[in-house]
């Protein structure tokens, strides 16, 4: 049966695959036990079931410092599946330095650690010699006065807290008493590694399984494709799939600058949009350009890349539809934004005839460079008065490029 790790009931257990063999984890908390404590924990924090190898704590009872957790971060964390390792959090959890407790993002960085005695059920005011190191966990819920049977286990096993009476003693689970005692940090004794994965994280059959990564596809060619040299707005289709299906968080990039962001269900087919807009594409320069999507189910991400050549060296702009008038037009005044070096071929055409069979075109170019009326000299419209106006410009011999954004005005 297929859920997820959210789906999983504190107290519940699942398997992660340690050194190639199924191993039990307890479900000890869902979602982040207090945010002002803790950072980047806003997961499900699994506990091992039982012990793992024997190991000492180190020289001293520093926990950030201490060679158990290196070794955890380090060898441990190699032991879980690729796909596994890929995806446990990054905890930042509240830890005794030797002079006060550390939290949150100062707390110890750690993706596998121990859970502390305050975690599994003992209030700093019952224990001498014991640091307020975070918040009780939901699974030791009842461990105010009967936390012992809860933190039972085969055989004694370590915990990251230090006693706060000298820097030799760390505080210890007593096997399946569930007592605690300070022992020095050279004993050797059990490990019960911790560590936190993300809630979405897919569980079939009680085992956990690495998240696919999302795949994008798209009939231009595989990513890194080369599209050739291109003058106008064209498409580029492409296909994000995720292998759970889920929904995909989707971002374009063109020449490394975001220029949308959208949300797709799993397998739709969708217009990387930058390059299809007629006026993003007018203000590319000439030159190599590339193109980006990356897709993220939240866990993996992936990336699809493209790169193309623009070489525009003119473009025309006319309205597709003449405006109408219900008076002959005499005058007319047209303003064109964006920018035109003094060198480019620039002209300007109008028309107050334009559904006729044989518009009448006049050149309007230099009423237009000087911001003054034009009028026209044609008197006849047989169809009716309508206006257009007909614009070309072309690159000039210093070769700087330019681009029109907005064409505005009136006429009478």
């Amino acid at each position: 049966m297929s859920t997820t790790l959210a789906a999983q009931a504190v107290g519940s257990t699942v398997t992660l695959n340690v050194d190639g063999a199924a191993v039990s984890f307890l479900v000890v908390q869902q979602g982040c036990p207090d945010a002002s404590l803790y950072d980047g924990c806003d997961g499900t924090w699994l506990l091992m079931q039982d012990v793992y190898s024997e190991r000492i704590f180190g020289s001293a009872n520093d926990y950030a410092a201490s060679t158990l957790h290196t070794w955890l971060n380090g060898t441990f964390l190699s032991k879980l599946d690729s796909g596994i390792q890929q995806a446990v959090q990054t905890a930042g959890l509240p830890c005794f330095d030797g002079e006060a407790v550390r939290s949150g993002a100062d707390g110890v960085s750690a993706k596998i650690f121990l859970l502390s005695m305050r975690e599994m059920g003992t209030p700093a005011s019952q224990k001498a010699n014991l640091a307020d190191e975070g918040v009780l966990l939901d699974y030791f819920e009842d461990g105010d006065g009967n936390e012992e049977p809860l933190r039972a286990a085969s055989d004694w096993y370590w915990t990251r807290s230090p006693s706060t009476a000298n820097g030799d003693d760390v505080w210890a689970v007593a096997g399946s008493s569930g007592k605690c005692a300070c022992r020095d940090v050279s004993y050797s004794y059990g490990v019960r590694p911790a560590l936190i994965l993300p809630q979405a994280m897919p569980v079939e059959n009680g085992a956990v399984q690495p998240n696919g990564a999302p795949t994008i596809t798209s009939a231009s060619g595989v990513s890194g494709a080369d599209l050739g040299t291109r003058n106008g707005p064209f498409s580029l289709e492409y296909i994000a799939a995720d292998p759970e299906g889920s929904s995909l968080s989707l971002t374009e990039s063109l020449d490394q600058t975001v220029t949308r962001t959208l949300t797709a269900p799993s397998g739709s087919t969708l217009r990387f949009e930058a390059v299809y807009d007629s006026l993003t594409f007018l203000k590319l320069a000439n030159g190599v350009h590339t193109l980006q999507v990356t897709a993220s189910d939240g866990l993996a991400s992936a990336s699809f890349t493209a790169s193309f050549t623009k070489a525009a060296a003119s473009a025309s702009l006319t309205l597709t539809q003449p405006l109408t008038a219900d008076a002959p037009i005499t005058a007319a005044n047209l303003t064109v934004g964006g920018s035109c070096p003094d060198d480019a071929v620039f002209s300007v055409e109008m028309t107050n005839n334009a559904l006729d069979d044989d518009p009448v075109w006049q050149d309007a170019t230099q009423a237009v460079r000087q911001g003054s009326n034009f009028l026209f000299a044609n008197q006849t419209a047989a169809n009716g008065p309508a206006f257009n106006f007909h614009i070309e410009v072309a690159r000039g011999p210093s070769g700087a490029g330019g681009y029109i954004d907005s064409v505005s005005g009136a006429y009478q």
